[in-house]
């Protein structure tokens, strides 16, 4: 019984630590709000010759969405947060000249007029790009937080010119200048650090075909069929994929959190019925083998409070042995999960002090039916059987 109870006491522990992790993650901050987000991809056939053709057909394919009811806003941009999609390039700040081979790399995203409005990514300083940011345009950059912390931490970013290894023989990788700073986003995961990143304008830095986004006033799902039947009618050659909302790839993002999570939990539960089921086979099976000491417990003036608080007390003295081994096995056992956790020690004081505070609960529980069965009994009756 106190080695059922010791098990059950571990599996409880790290079910525990688990939730709490999993709950720390679900408040993280991602950086953007995706509510009433939805997001697709069209099959644009690539050619990155023809810069000025896919400019002008989102552009026009953008304005359409717009147009549609219940549509806020739409823009484009790439890599979109929470997916899979992700690349990184070298670069170099002006006045800061490094060997050839070591210049820095970061993420590169790419975006068009009115991505970081459509996410709700927080402008912190300067502009977001402009229809002023196209083809033809001066050549410009947004930062995140995290680079200017990184590369500018003691000055104004804003003006500052940086070279990024992005382009072609059209654009000859341009001097670009920062124009704008934007809060910090959850790009791999929620449990993911922030990065430092840039973003170039999508006309000027035409790379692969840029997520869709649309922000809608109610349920970005009821959009689906509407914004497939505009993009079908815009251009029929065109197969639409990878639609879903943000929030599904902020799920997406939580799965194998949640799995590990409701596993362990599973188990715990099962150990803890059967340590409760097993304590109260236990203790009746004591009241029957007790019953005539019990009798003449009675018989000799114990009061029925003696009886239950004795039978009781035996059950709580098993529980509290369990919970005390299976206290010392997970301070060493629950630091096999610590790569599981997020912002939550492997020995969390509270989790550890809950779990034996409901587990001596459920304990004290198991042996209340035993001992007022026992409380019960007659004492004459008991003498003459």
């Amino acid at each position: 019984m106190v080695a059922q109870t010791a098990i059950g006491m571990v599996l409880l522990i790290g079910a525990g630590l688990l939730m709490r992790s999993f709950l720390r993650i679900l408040d993280v901050n991602p950086g953007f709000n995706p509510k009433n987000v939805l997001t697709s991809r069209v099959a644009v056939p690539f050619d990155e010759t023809k810069h000025n053709q896919h400019d002008i057909f989102y552009q026009q394919l953008l304005a359409r969405i717009s147009a549609l009811p219940g549509v806020q806003s739409a823009s484009a941009g790439w890599p979109l947060p929470m997916s899979s999609s992700s690349a990184t390039t070298s670069f170099n700040i002006q006045g800061r000249p490094v060997a050839k081979g070591d210049e820095p790399s970061e993420s590169l995203g790419l975006a068009v007029p009115g991505y970081f409005e459509t996410m709700n990514i927080p402008l912190i300083a300067g502009r977001t790009f402009g229809e002023q940011d196209g083809l033809t345009g001066p050549p410009v950059i947004t930062i995140n937080q995290a680079f200017t912390r990184k590369y500018f931490p003691h000055q104004n970013p804003i003006g500052q010119h940086i070279q990024a290894g992005v382009g072609d023989d059209n654009f000859m990788h341009p001097v670009r200048e920062v124009v704008g700073v934007i809060g910090n986003i959850k790009r791999k995961g929620l449990t993911a650090d922030f990065d430092p990143q840039f973003y170039l304008p999508y006309a000027q830095a035409l790379i692969t075909n840029p997520y869709l986004v649309v922000w809608s006033n109610g349920d970005p799902a009821a959009m689906r069929a509407a914004i497939g039947a505009t993009i079908h009618e815009f251009d029929r050659s065109v197969p639409v994929y990878q639609a879903s909302t943000m929030e599904e790839y902020l799920s997406k993002s939580t799965a194998q959190p949640r799995f590990q999570t409701f596993l362990l939990s599973c188990f715990a539960v099962i150990a803890l019925a059967l340590a409760a089921i097993g304590l109260y086979g236990l203790l009746s099976y004591m009241v029957v083998q007790r019953t005539l000491e019990i009798g003449v417990r009675m018989a000799l003036g114990a009061q029925r409070w003696d009886v239950l608080r004795m039978i009781v007390l035996r059950g709580l003295a098993l529980a509290l042995a369990g919970v005390g081994l299976g206290m010392a096995a997970s301070v060493a056992l629950t630091r096999v999960i610590s790569g599981m956790l997020f912002e939550v020690r492997p020995t969390d004081p509270l989790t550890f002090l809950a779990t034996a505070g409901m587990l001596l609960l459920i304990s004290i529980a198991a042996s209340s039916a035993p001992a007022i069965r026992a409380s019960r009994l007659d004492p004459m009756k008991t003498l003459r059987e």
